[in-house]
């Protein structure tokens, strides 16, 4: 619930540059899964500066690394 409501506020902001550490988590898989739409869907108008060490994480999400 924190890592959901840490993504939520960062969201409230309207930024165009998030930073996001470990943005999914303890999240289960189906959380997982929204939480990468999410950030895609977000990196159309902002810019995504994510830091994780799981490199699944990165594959899936990441343009540049």
């Amino acid at each position: 619930m924190k890592q959901r409501l840490a993504i939520a506020s960062a969201l409230l902001t309207d930024a165009n540059v998030l930073i996001l550490d470990e943005p999914t988590n303890g999240l289960d898989p189906k959380q997982t899964n929204l939480v990468r739409e999410l950030i895609r869907d977000l990196s159309k108008n902002a810019t995504v500066i994510l830091s994780t060490h799981i490199m699944q994480e990165v594959d899936a999400l990441c343009s540049r690394a």
